[in-house]
């Protein structure tokens, strides 16, 4: 531990943020998950038959699978942002939380990552704006 006295509202800084990256993970391995079987998986069994229906269920799958790999990238982007703002709040570093905090950072892993990871970016922001 550093000599530093420890701000108090850093602990619930870390608990919103361990909790949304906790629930990021979660959404990056769900999405790796649906890639992996839209895009490897189910084209496996298509391809055996292959006719005009069994050709546009494929490229719909096909599609949806590189849906899912967007969401999956963006969400590892966000997932790793989440996970430096943990370390920074760990280590008491403000300067660097305030410098990563932002509104829009929320809504895109509201977007991008699921509710409960963009619900706790939206409220660490709030105690971040008010660090010292």
């Amino acid at each position: 531990m550093s000599n530093q006295p420890q701000n108090p509202a850093l602990g619930s800084i870390r608990t919103e943020l361990l909790v949304g990256l906790i629930f990021a993970i979660l959404a990056l391995i769900g999405f790796l998950i649906a890639t992996i079987y839209m895009l490897a998986i189910v084209p496996a069994f298509y391809a055996v038959a292959p006719g005009a229906p069994g050709t546009l269920i494929m490229g719909m799958l096909i599609t949806y699978g590189i849906i899912f790999l967007i969401f999956f990238i963006i969400s590892i982007v966000v997932t790793v942002r989440i996970y430096k703002m943990y370390k920074a709040a760990n280590a008491g570093d403000v300067a660097t939380l305030k410098s990563m905090n932002s509104i829009a950072w929320g809504i895109i892993a509201l977007i991008f990552s699921g509710l409960i990871p963009g619900i706790m970016l939206l409220i660490a922001h709030g105690t971040i704006q008010q660090l010292q």
